[in-house]
């Protein structure tokens, strides 16, 4: 066997044997890009007419919250950068099951509620740890993408002068070579972002098993009853935040819980590349006290790198334009499993079996069953969780 065959066979174990659950990681992945804007299509209460969205008026949405439901616990306030998005209240109810209340970003206006597990939750859920507890759902996640990079490598090895085919058209002979030619092609233009989350889902993965990075303390008033500001103390808190760091755009808002009596306040400031945790504020709830600062500027570089994992892994650092684009692209890196699968089944189909289905089934070998355990495992569990 040459050396160029030794690849091809290594390309064919890594893409085909595990086909089924890569397929449906990437399939998951591509949509968590945009689960956020498939709730807003599909809830009415999370839409704002964007003409009538002034300003972000935190006090009003907060005196809006707490009196839409009083008997629930309110137990975060978020907003989206994007003006077409309403605000959301995040509560906990009687029987401590969680539910979603929107309100208007400038009037308050109380616009509808929505559940706990969403299409975001679905989506995110099911593509970082297939349902299953954390160790277990990342590691096999993060694995499949070191399986995902393998086959990049190899498939770099096998396809000669391969940068020359980025607008070679595919060619339409026969099926073996359509299949073939997409299948470079969707591999070619989806390469940046193979290596994206490739390398992103390895840092996923060293942070699960012990390389998580130090992050300054939060300090947090203690407490064991729930205490919220009233509204002149909140009202307080955000022009305290506002002159202690005028560049924050707050994006979330933490309350306090029956263990922590505190008002944390998170959001965006001048960094590339960080989530909204990398800079927040913490008020006693009690006596609107500023208890601690978080500036994202100041940061190690293990925190830095930490903090870029999430933005780049799900493209969200520019807004929609870079969530469409890695949802597209996101579309070809998907289709690679398919493509690579059926090239396969082509290519088998003249030696043995004509069955192509068949073909693929018997050459995933032990990696059907347990792709098929996975995901039914996975199916189980979402059906368990969003039932209702």
């Amino acid at each position: 066997m040459t050396d160029r065959a030794k690849w091809y066979s290594w390309h064919s174990l890594l893409g085909l044997k595990l086909a089924l659950l890569s397929c449906f990681i990437l399939i998951t992945g591509t949509f968590a890009v945009v689960s956020h804007e498939i709730d807003w299509l599909t809830n009415s209460a999370m839409r704002v007419n964007i003409d009538s969205r002034q300003t972000v008026d935190w006090e009003t949405i907060y005196a809006s919250a707490r009196r839409q439901f009083p008997t629930s616990r309110l137990q975060s306030l978020t907003i989206k950068p994007d003006p077409w998005f309403a605000a959301e209240a995040i509560y906990l109810d009687a029987n401590d099951e969680r539910f979603r209340g929107f309100f208007h970003p400038t009037t308050g206006q109380f616009q509808g509620v929505g559940r706990w597990f969403n299409w975001q939750r679905f989506f995110r859920m099911t593509h970082r740890h297939l349902m299953m507890p954390l160790p277990i759902g990342i590691t096999l996640v993060c694995l499949i993408g070191l399986f995902l990079f393998g086959s990049l490598i190899s498939g770099t090895v096998i396809y000669k002068n391969w940068w020359k085919g980025f607008f070679r058209l595919p060619r339409t002979r026969n099926q073996k070579i359509l299949w073939g030619d997409l299948h470079r092609l969707f591999g070619l233009w989806s390469t940046w972002l193979i290596l994206v989350v490739c390398m992103t889902g390895i840092w996923y993965l060293i942070e699960q098993w012990g390389g998580r990075a130090n992050y300054p303390t939060v300090v947090e008033a203690q407490g064991d009853s729930i205490l919220f500001p009233d509204s002149e103390r909140f009202s307080n808190m955000l022009v305290a935040l506002g002159q202690s760091r005028p560049e924050m755009t707050v994006s979330r808002i933490r309350m306090p819980t029956q263990y922590q009596n505190s008002v944390v306040f998170e959001g965006q400031g001048d960094e590339l590349l960080v989530r909204d945790r990398a800079n927040n504020l913490s008020f006693d709830a009690l006596t609107g006290q500023l208890l601690s600062e978080r500036d994202g500027d100041t940061l190690s570089l293990h925190s830095r790198i930490s903090e870029a994992a999430d933005p780049l892994h799900f493209g969200y650092f520019g807004g929609l334009m870079t969530k469409i684009i890695y949802f597209i692209f996101g579309l070809m890196l998907s289709a690679l499993a398919v493509t690579g699968t059926w090239i396969y089944a082509l290519r088998v189909s003249r030696k043995r079996n004509p069955d192509k289905v068949k073909n693929i089934w018997l050459g995933m070998r032990a990696g059907r069953w347990i792709s098929i355990g996975i995901l039914a495992v996975c199916i189980f569990n979402t059906v368990y969780l969003f039932r209702g």
